[in-house]
């Protein structure tokens, strides 16, 4: 009885380290993108930089802010809410989630009797 040594060889062509490196970019480009929507602290306790979110265009000034306040919801997302007096003399309560989307507003209009 004969045995017969197989070589078993790896290559990866220069063609193989192409697909590899552009999945490599594509991959951090998708993250790059959800982290750009996100707005939650997760993202910035692991990249070290503040997450920046944009106020209202109507707020000029930090004088317009009247409260700032944080809370969960039953899915344990983080709530902003910026209660601030718009230019239109109204007071506004904006809310902004992690994602940055279903965002809500509200608009307090007092009417004079």
């Amino acid at each position: 009885m004969t045995q017969k040594k197989i070589d078993f060889h790896i290559s990866i062509t220069p063609q193989g380290w192409h697909y590899f490196l552009l999945g490599v970019v594509l991959t951090l480009l998708a993250l790059g993108g959800v982290s750009a929507c996100y707005q939650g602290r997760d993202i910035s306790r692991v990249t070290g930089r503040p997450v920046k979110i944009d106020l209202p265009s109507d707020v000029t000034s930090y004088e317009q802010i009247v409260t700032i306040s944080f809370h969960k919801n039953s899915d344990g997302e983080t709530l902003k809410d910026v209660t601030y007096m718009g230019a239109d003399g109204k007071l506004h309560s904006k809310e902004y989630n992690d994602w940055g989307i279903f965002q809500g507003e509200i608009i307090w209009d007092l009417e004079a009797k």
